[in-house]
């Protein structure tokens, strides 16, 4: 098969395949029903990129859910255990759009023959994941830290726990941890579909993750997770509990009082469209720093 008969039957086996693992993955509780039609067309995307780029996806989402099942009762007495049930339609187009983009651009710029451009596509769709991966690690590890949590934009200010912004050494650690679980597969995927036939690896073939991609990769993922919560301190109310004398993004605060609002921005986004900023910033960063040093890329 040629380039583009390959790039066709991944679309036909792509959009079979992720039907069926997006109703799979609503009863498993990884989506939540309304999310299936944006969970296909994700999956889709991604799989006109080969079978390395499923599994990386594949892994990228298996390690989510772990560390988001991670510690459910303190969650769940925080208020902040929302994606214990799935996640729903806004965060899986969040946290899939971006990746899914560069995945299809690769693939498409490989089949006619844009080598150097599919190869850049394809760092930069390891990138958005890893950033991702970082963001969701923080998150979800980051709040069951024992220290309190500050806000990046206030480090003196006490914060609940969840609040956007809001950082613990231990978040920030788990944030490199992200990153990392992201380049090491994305190491390991390539040294073993190496030796694959072309058809296999697809678009893979251009890969050489040198040590300077993986640094690469693993940078921009925790640069992905700082940006998020600069970006989430500064475009998300902020209000504060008198009573606990803590800053919260509650109106009602979980001690049961009434918050007051401190902190108003002019343009206000919600986690999604945080989520899915930061993912577009880091793919846009991976693309411009392939194109400066692509000799870096092999």
């Amino acid at each position: 098969m040629n380039n583009i008969e390959v790039l066709v039957t991944y679309l036909i086996i792509g959009l079979s395949a992720s039907i069926a693992l997006s109703i799979i993955a609503v009863k498993a509780k990884v989506i939540r029903r309304s999310a299936i039609p944006q969970s296909v067309l994700v999956g889709t995307l991604v799989t006109l990129s080969g079978l390395p780029s499923v599994l990386l996806f594949i892994l990228f989402l298996l390690y989510a859910t772990i560390v988001t099942r991670l510690g459910k009762e303190p969650k769940v007495k925080l208020g902040i255990a929302y994606d214990l049930e799935g996640r729903g339609a806004r965060q899986v187009a969040a946290v899939g759009f971006t990746p899914s983009i560069m995945a299809m651009v690769s693939s498409v710029t490989y089949a006619i023959g844009l080598v150097t451009v599919a190869k850049i596509f394809l760092v930069s769709y390891v990138a958005s994941l890893a950033a991702t991966s970082a963001d969701t690690w923080a998150s979800e590890i980051g709040v069951l830290s024992k220290s309190e949590p500050f806000l990046i934009i206030m480090p003196k200010a006490k914060v609940t726990p969840g609040t956007s912004g809001a950082v613990t050494l231990l978040g920030e650690l788990s944030s490199l941890a992200g990153s990392t679980a992201i380049a090491l597969t994305y190491l390991v995927l390539a040294a073993a579909f190496n030796r694959s036939p072309g058809w296999i690896k697809f678009n893979w073939d251009t890969v050489n993750p040198s040590m300077q991609v993986i640094l690469l990769v693993l940078a921009l993922g925790y640069l992905g997770e700082v940006m998020d919560s600069l970006l989430g301190a500064l475009t998300q109310p902020k209000y504060y509990c008198d009573r606990c004398s803590m800053v919260t993004e509650q109106e009602i605060h979980t001690c049961g009082s009434k918050t007051r609002l401190i902190y108003n921005p002019r343009i206000k986004l919600s986690n999604e469209d945080v989520n899915l900023l930061t993912s577009l910033i880091v793919a846009v960063i991976a693309v411009l720093v392939s194109l400066t040093f692509s000799r870096l890329l092999g």
